[in-house]
């Protein structure tokens, strides 16, 4: 019997919950890119939660009530108790008191219960997972230019972080100040009920406590923000040094390291230091408000009850309503400590999160329809902002099918062709084509899905293996998986592989942007994703290039396999990867220099024949004073 109505309970108990739970639909996309005003765009994620709010609002109002009734119940018991004979206390009183022990046993509860469900479930379980979002939605459509002007470490934390300013600014304003100024209120109409003179006091205290706190905010806001960069800071410090801890290892000593972080420290602890000196001095100035309250509170009490103007029930209710008070006070005061830390973390969060997007996304932007795969370049310029570096006034077409071999100098303008055909970046002059839309008019996704690539860094996620070769594609068999990576001669390799959870072959997880795994290794993995995207446009950028030369000849022999019928574009530094190729341009300063098929260039003695004789193995030799794109940020 017990255990069925155990098991009842629990199942009334979750059902109720998750009702509360299903008052916000946390996955409640919005068409308005984010503000960059941290009150704004709190407001802004309003609406998904506007029910719960009220509700909230509501039984925050009969729980404060209820506790201001409670206190004034206690003062009157007193009275009752002093003017009521022992003996006929429960006759005359008895359903007065029933109805308070009611009040206490059943409502009191279930009036907390709904409140705590609404805020700690309802809104607090949801608001960080909208928020969050939100920015992701955002964030994800930024270009990938705009992700590398930025730590990714600082990126991500800021992402997440912002889910819980947001969430703590709603929930910290419902659970405490919403139900301390409620209960403020009551207290104040429950004096003045008695004797207006008797809300004086707390009445001025009142204002004393929002004068102070208004001076003080700003001061706190501001120290707060400067905290959080510095915060921010020492976390992208220690992510780029984690990130790249081998080349620390190999070029930087211990101490120097030891030196960076503890400065990062420093300016860390100096910040928060200055944050908490504020909050010891207000923490002060309003305990001796509070003293002050008291004194005139519970002394103007007495005062009335030594003119009879008073009874000794209302001067316990005093005495107990001052010391609740101080509690509220205290209460509402670390609630707006709170809220507006939170608010200075959230102005240094918005800084990354309201970005507006460096390539805005059109609405009505239809699908890329690629019939051919033919790619025109019109006096495209780009230069990154920058006087120097990128591309300058290319024209280029490259007709459907074609395979073109793209070789230069670094900085010469490869890597920022590749980057602009992918829109990436955006060109900051001319116009770029494929099949005749213009790629600043389709949908960007549509674009990437049509053109394929592998890249000299062949980044992988931290995923198994086989998310890995097919991301992007949620319905592959896993005989389709094998069939690309023993294509791109990867499934012997594969096999052998086992991670440190004891995970083998198409299951191991690949670590960190792929770092188990060998560079060449990476790349056999890249290409067996391209194989299985099958896109009409196929991007090589050194596609081969961490491959050991018996591995390239049969990985070559597998591209030309994947290349066929397939519009090409082969970025190299090995020329012999690219000879074969239609046409081979050659990129100087950001402009085309010499195009045509290798033994046409070859005979022309021009740079493309300078490279082919000077290389060593196969490599271009880079020019000493070569430039870069962008000034080092990407490299060709």
């Amino acid at each position: 019997m017990n255990s069925r109505m155990n098991s009842r309970m629990n199942e009334l108990y979750h059902r109720f919950t998750t009702a509360a739970l299903n008052l916000v639909q946390p996955y409640a996309s919005t068409n308005q890119p984010p503000s960059g005003n941290a009150w704004r765009y709190i407001r802004s994620h309003e609406p998904p939660i506007r029910r719960a709010l009220l509700l909230s609002l509501c039984v925050t109002i009969l729980a404060a009530s209820i506790e201001v009734w409670l206190i004034s119940y206690a003062g009157t018991l007193i009275d009752t108790l002093a003017q009521t004979p022992r003996e006929t206390i429960l006759q005359v009183h008895g359903f007065e008191l029933g109805v308070a022990a009611l009040i206490l046993l059943l409502f009191r509860p279930l009036s907390q219960l709904c409140r705590h469900a609404v805020n700690d479930i309802g809104l607090n379980c949801n608001v960080a997972t909208l928020v969050r979002w939100r920015a992701h939605d955002h964030l994800s459509s930024q270009s990938v230019g705009w992700f590398q002007e930025d730590l990714t470490g600082r990126t991500a934390t800021r992402l997440v972080d912002i889910g819980n300013h947001v969430s703590d600014i709603y929930y910290q304003w419902l659970n405490a100040m919403a139900f301390g100024l409620v209960y403020m209120v009551g207290i104040v109409m429950l004096m003045s009920d008695t004797d207006p003179r008797l809300a004086l006091p707390l009445f001025a205290w009142l204002v004393l406590y929002i004068v102070v706190m208004a001076l003080f905010i700003p001061r706190m806001v501001k120290a707060q923000q400067a905290f959080q960069g510095a915060k921010s800071a020492l976390t992208g410090t220690v992510v780029d040094s984690f990130s790249n801890i081998d080349t620390l290892k190999l070029f930087s000593d211990r101490d120097a390291m030891v030196s960076e972080h503890r400065e990062k420290l420093e300016n860390t602890r100096i910040a928060l230091f200055r944050t908490r000196q504020i909050g010891v001095s207000l923490r002060t100035i309003l305990t001796t408000l509070e003293g002050i309250m008291m004194v005139g509170f519970v002394g103007y009490g007495l005062w009335l009850w030594t003119q009879e103007a008073a009874t000794i029930g209302l001067i316990g209710a005093a005495i107990a309503l001052s010391l609740r008070i101080t509690t509220m006070a205290e209460w509402i005061f670390d609630s707006v400590w709170w809220i507006f830390l939170r608010v200075g973390s959230l102005r240094e969060a918005l800084k990354t999160v309201a970005q507006p997007l460096a390539i805005p996304l059109k609405p009505d932007a239809a699908p890329l329809q690629v019939s051919g795969g033919e790619i025109t370049l019109a006096e495209v310029t780009h230069h990154y902002g920058m006087q120097r570096g990128g591309l300058n006034g290319i024209s280029l077409q490259v007709k459907p099918g074609e395979k073109v071999g793209i070789v230069g100098r670094s900085g010469a303008g490869k890597s920022t062709l590749v980057n602009l055909i992918l829109r990436f970046y955006e060109a900051e002059r001319g116009s770029i084509c494929i099949d005749g839309q213009n790629i600043r008019d389709v949908d960007q996704d549509s674009l990437r899905q049509s053109i394929g690539m592998v890249s000299q860094q062949a980044a992988l996620l931290n995923r198994s293996v086989r998310d890995n070769i097919a991301l992007g594609h949620n319905d592959l068999t896993q005989e389709q998986i094998e069939a690309a990576a023993i294509e791109a001669r990867a499934h012997e390799f594969i096999l052998s592989l086992k991670d440190a959870q004891g995970r083998a072959g198409y299951d191991a997880h690949v670590g960190e942007r792929g770092i188990k795994l060998s560079g060449g290794q990476r790349q056999r993995i890249a290409l067996a994703r391209v194989i299985l995207k099958g896109a009409p446009i196929l991007i090589l950028d050194e596609a081969t290039s961490a491959l050991d030369s018996e591995v390239e000849a049969e990985i070559q022999l597998a591209l030309n396999d994947v290349m066929r019928g397939k519009t090409v574009i082969a970025i190299a530094h090995r020329l012999s990867t690219i000879a074969k190729m239609d046409r081979i341009l050659v990129l100087d300063e950001g402009q085309i220099a010499e195009e045509g098929p290798h033994d046409k260039l070859l005979a022309s003695q021009g740079l493309y024949a300078s490279f082919w004789h000077r290389q060593s193995g196969g490599f271009i030799g880079v020019e000493p004073q070569g430039d870069s794109d962008i000034g080092g940020t990407v490299s060709d």
